[in-house]
């Protein structure tokens, strides 16, 4: 009986496991400019809004972190940049290579609204490139 309890445990818990796991699905943006002032450095700007469950708007997204991979199998994040008050972004200095880019929000309620993100590559630096995000 306790045996049953066991693999009963153990079934539950990989149930609960499978349910957990979502895919992410990207948008690739690739970036190819070849003139600049700067070789080598890239300037992503944006602003981060979220979905305001309360009044189904799309709410500027105050302190928004955004996440910065180069790993685009693991998408571990190496670098975190801060949105400001108004959920305006800007990260400058990212060199040649392939990025993947999220944002995310937690609101006053502690509630947390994610992105699906962008995969970006840069071959050149660039003028400014823009990326708007919702968090929902």
């Amino acid at each position: 009986m306790k045996t049953l309890k066991i693999y009963l445990s153990i079934l539950v818990l990989g149930l609960f496991m499978v349910a957990a796991c979502t895919k992410e699905v990207t948008e690739t943006k690739t970036i190819t400019v070849s003139k600049s002032v700067t070789d080598g450095q890239a300037l992503i700007q944006g602003q981060v809004t979220y979905k305001n469950a309360i009044t189904n708007t799309n709410d500027p997204a105050p302190k928004a972190t955004i996440k910065i991979a180069t790993d685009l199998v693991t998408k571990n994040f190496v670098q975190f940049w801060a949105a400001d008050t108004a959920g305006n972004f800007s990260v400058k200095g990212l060199a040649v290579g392939t990025y993947y880019i999220a944002a995310e929000y937690r609101d006053k309620n502690n509630y947390l609204y994610v992105t699906t993100g962008y995969t970006v590559t840069i071959n050149n630096s660039v003028d400014p490139v823009t990326l708007n995000f919702l968090c929902k």
